[in-house]
């Protein structure tokens, strides 16, 4: 494992991520949900090394940037919960700035039903500010399907956005895969990658220069049933995937009100 860091920072000066991930939320989710009563705090922190030097499309420079999400999801049954995500940016030009806000319900197939996969349904509103986005208010439609193998770990998010308000209304509802396969080394740590695409509208995808993908190598650690811990760092495919990218999400889920 000494090794491992080392090369995630090599892999890093060579990586770049999706511009159309807005360097926030960066994440592949699986099915499992926060349990009733519980509530889980997480904090997604994405350093854009290398990006844009200057406003594209009416959005501010992203180079140098720490853009942090807070992440709050509360557990309401064992098949429903609701997230809210509060974005901020950060430059030593302009200090800390309120990116926007969303809200993500999500439901799942409950296991008593037994089915060969695990199946869930997030879909998330919300504004961003449009010094910082192309579009202020979007929706997302996120499937969510995941399967535990022995040691590996399959998920695959087909996610559909819409943007309601902005330059990128015209082209209706668009797809963006995000995949994770990953093997548990040990009973603590994890290895795999995660896959990240826009891929244009569901009518007809961009030619592929102009599409948005990248692959990000991943280390997941078990620090136990209340904690969660995600390293990566970006590999882009595309010359439209121009980013240089780490991100890290600490997570730690609480209980709070009366025991």
């Amino acid at each position: 494992m000494r090794h491992f860091f080392p090369v995630i920072l090599l892999l890093a000066c060579g990586a770049v991520v999706l511009r159309a991930q807005g360097n926030y939320e960066v994440q592949v989710y699986g099915a499992e949900m926060v349990p009733p009563e519980r509530t889980m705090v997480e904090l997604h922190s994405n350093f854009t090394f290398e990006g844009s030097k200057s406003a594209v499309d009416g959005v501010r420079a992203d180079e140098h940037a720490l853009h942090e999400t807070i992440e709050i999801t509360q557990g309401f049954t064992s098949w429903f919960e609701t997230g809210f995500y509060i974005f901020m940016s950060y430059r030593a030009s302009e200090g800390y700035q309120w990116v926007g806000d969303h809200i993500r319900p999500r439901v799942r197939i409950p296991e008593a039903w037994h089915w060969p996969v695990n199946v869930s349904l997030s879909t998330e509103f919300g504004y961003q500010r449009r010094s910082y986005s192309t579009d202020t208010w979007t929706w997302e439609i996120r499937p969510i399907i995941d399967k535990q193998l022995d040691r590996w770990y399959l998920a695959f998010n087909p996610a559909l956005e819409r943007s309601f308000h902005g330059l990128e209304v015209g082209k209706g509802v668009t797809f963006s895969p995000n995949v994770k396969v990953s093997y548990d080394v040990t009973r603590r740590v994890t290895l795999g990658f995660e896959y990240y695409g826009a891929v244009g509208t569901i009518t007809g995808f961009d030619p592929l220069r102009d599409q948005q993908q990248a692959i990000m190598p991943a280390l997941d650690l078990n620090l136990g049933p209340n904690w969660e811990f995600n390293l990566a760092a970006g590999i882009g495919m595309t010359g439209s995937t121009d980013h240089l990218l780490v991100k890290m999400i600490i997570g730690r889920r609480l209980k709070l009100g009366k025991r």
